[in-house]
């Protein structure tokens, strides 16, 4: 029996035990002094200029380069000076256990290699990089943007090649960070992020009433070219209440004089006086008995445009509550 050999086999276990139980020590230490840097700290005192984005990025800074997916991020690991620090780029997952991997797995290379600080640059690609990057900064890692033209004007730099990967690109971006090629991401919160979620939503909504409405206007010029002398604006409440209930032309002839009032009635609409009523019928009339009108409009246009009046009708209070909190 070699006792000799056995017993420096331990002595070299025991020896791994005692780095793994310090690495882990390290790591939490690195947890706990994690401190992210945001837009916030770092441009609302003046521009952040080159010089500026040199001096952040420190060298007991770990510097992360993330590769965006709709579903799976892929992350590699490198210092101040370029040199990688990670075997193999990173994949995880965009939800929170991926974000939990990515984490211990960075903390970890930080304990290696003594760095006490994290930051991740990242491709704002789409919208997946939005959860991404609230997790980090919540969690004590700064997240930076570089830009994707940069990225891929560098893609040579690495390989000399201009094939693009999600393996690849992770290193780029880290580069770039780097050399302080990078901005800082303007995410806000609270009161703020609830404004401009709305705003958005707000606008989202205007572009598709108005993308109804001009495929109305479309059926209109084709099938009813009077339809401004005979209806009005036909987007217009009196038009669309009128529409809704009477597509078609038969429906509007049937409808008379009595029946067309007692739509706006119900609408509780006013302002159109019986002669124009009787008037705009007879335009009607006259324009299905020559044949240039088969159809006024689809029903789901004015579904759609009636609901999305409504929505925005009722988004205005909210946008009255939110700047009064403010």
């Amino acid at each position: 029996m070699n006792v000799k050999g056995t017993k420096k086999k331990n002595q070299v276990v025991t020896a791994n035990i005692f780095e793994q139980q310090e690495l882990l020590k390290k790591a939490e230490m690195i947890k706990k002094n994690l401190t992210a840097s945001t837009w916030r700290e770092l441009e609302t005192n003046g521009k952040f200029d080159k010089n500026e984005k040199l001096s952040f990025i420190s060298d007991d800074m770990l510097i992360l380069g993330c590769d965006v997916g709709s579903e799976t991020h892929y992350m590699r690991a490198i210092d101040t000076r370029g040199r990688e620090l990670s075997k193999s780029a990173f994949p995880f997952n965009n939800d929170y256990e991926g974000f939990q991997s990515a984490k211990e797995w960075a903390v970890k290379i930080a304990a290696k290699h003594e760095k006490s600080q994290i930051v991740l640059g990242l491709e704002p690609t789409g919208h997946y990089w939005f959860c991404l990057a609230t997790w980090m900064i919540s969690n004590g890692i700064s997240v930076v943007q570089v830009n994707p033209y940069a990225v891929k004007q560098t893609k040579e730099v690495e390989d000399n090649s201009q094939l693009k990967d999600d393996r690849k690109d992770p290193k780029l971006i880290a580069n770039l960070v780097k050399d302080g090629n990078f901005g800082m991401p303007y995410l806000p919160e609270k009161l703020y992020a609830e404004l401009r979620r709305l705003s958005m939503f707000r606008d989202q909504l205007n572009e598709d009433r108005i993308r109804t409405i001009n495929r109305m206007h479309r059926e209109m010029k084709i099938y009813f070219p009077e339809y401004k002398d005979a209806l009005g604006k036909v987007d217009g409440a009196f038009s669309l209440e009128l529409l809704k209930q009477a597509p078609f032309p038969d429906d509007l002839i049937a409808l008379g004089e009595d029946g067309i009032r007692q739509i706006w009635h119900d609408a509780k609409l006013s302002g159109h006086s019986v002669y124009e009523q009787v008037e705009r019928r007879k335009l009607v009339h006259d324009t299905i008995r020559h044949g240039r009108f088969t159809i006024i409009v689809n029903r789901g246009f004015i579904a759609f445009i009636k609901q999305d009046n409504g929505t925005l009708y009722k988004l205005h209070p909210l946008f009255a509550v939110q700047y009064k909190i403010q």
